[in-house]
């Protein structure tokens, strides 16, 4: 048995050593890439597109901000052009009266931009379809101890539309204060195991006792709130958290970018790799007091 065991030893050895090759990277002078973040949502609010540049690897500065740009978005019945923010460079807005509408497809379109300053003006496109979200009948809050750890399960009851595949997004509030505010703390799923039906209390969302902004007292307000997405913006927010987490360097595929729908469509022979995602999503909320159970 020690004599396998050794073989096997000096085997994943040698294939370990055997796949490693010396590969010469500049990460100081990158040429810079587009990256949009922002979304439209079924509320009626100033949507936000953000836009701007990769930084080099070992810059300590902040990405830089593109300003000057001419941002539409056009639903198939109507097209806007987006206001960049006169304090805020880089961000444009929608009109605060705007919403988005469930069945409709957004076509987002960046103009007047030279994101690698090469003379030549880019357009960048991206296009999504605003998926609807069934109506959260009601929430409840419940402490479970999970792994030696205070945790408080947000569970909601809600029909599952038939005959569809439906993908979701969930974040929480507590007290009006969004808790799951950056993209590794939201909760996607779909409804392979649940398809039309009608979830009495499922969990959809855990709180943790060892985050301050978490942690639960009798009183709290909490919200639930659940967006209708597509498929592929659940598999961006997938990938994000998978590289926020880190991979199984053993088990775990090749380092790759993570997708994008964001596509350069102009010049017609550009070769940038633009970043990020435009999304569009409906949202349903439901909100309940904790009652300290």
């Amino acid at each position: 048995m020690r004599i396998k065991f050794n073989i096997v030893a000096i085997i994943v050895a040698t294939i370990l050593t055997a796949c490693t090759t010396d590969i010469a990277l500049d990460l100081k002078n990158a040429t810079p890439e587009l990256v949009v973040e922002g979304a439209v949502t079924s509320d009626t609010l100033a949507h936000v597109i953000q836009l701007k540049k990769t930084a080099a690897y070992f810059s300590n500065q902040s990405a830089e901000m593109i300003s000057g740009a001419t941002v539409t978005l056009d639903d198939g019945v109507s097209k806007i052009t987006l206001i960049e923010d006169a304090i805020n460079k880089g961000n444009y807005q929608t009109p605060v009266t705007y919403h988005g509408v469930a069945g409709r497809t957004y076509t987002l379109t960046i103009d007047n931009i030279d994101v690698n300053a090469d003379g030549i003006k880019e357009q960048y496109t991206a296009t999504t379809k605003m998926n609807a979200v069934s109506r959260i009948d009601s929430i409840m809050v419940k402490k479970e101890r999970i792994f030696q750890s205070d945790m408080w399960a947000v569970k909601a009851s809600i029909q599952d539309p038939e005959n569809e595949r439906n993908y979701y997004r969930v974040r929480s509030y507590k007290n009006n204060k969004l808790t799951t505010d950056s993209i590794q703390e939201w909760g996607v799923t779909d409804d392979e195991f649940f398809n039309g039906k009608y979830l009495i209390n499922e969990r959809m969302i855990y709180l943790s006792g060892s985050k301050k902004d978490e942690k639960l007292k009798s009183g709290d307000l909490i919200m639930l709130e659940m967006s209708g997405i597509t498929k592929e913006y659940k598999e961006f927010i997938e990938q994000a958290q998978s590289e926020f987490w880190g991979r199984n360097p053993m088990f775990g595929g090749q380092p790759a970018n993570i997708i994008t729908n964001i596509k350069q469509t102009l010049p017609l022979n550009g070769k940038n790799n633009p970043h990020g995602y435009f999304a569009a999503y409906s949202i349903s909320r439901a909100t309940t007091v904790y009652d300290g159970n």
